[in-house]
């Protein structure tokens, strides 16, 4: 998946941040890390109320989604 930098970081903070909000430690396979987060994201895509009839490229999904 091609992203810019700045949203690789956010992606990479995020997940640490979610992991420090854990008090107890959490097995590896529990851990939240980036592939969950876009995980997560595809998925809102797919259940949001987007209308992909009318998508013709990205600035049409970001009105869509009220971005």
């Amino acid at each position: 998946i091609k992203i810019t930098k700045s949203q690789k970081d956010w992606l990479a903070q995020t997940a640490i941040q979610v992991r420090d909000n854990n008090t107890e430690p959490v097995p590896p396979a529990e851990r939240v890390y980036p592939q969950h987060l876009i995980g997560v994201a595809i998925d809102l895509l797919k259940e949001g109320e987007v209308d992909w009839s009318q998508v013709k490229n990205v600035e049409d999904l970001r009105e869509q989604l009220n971005l």
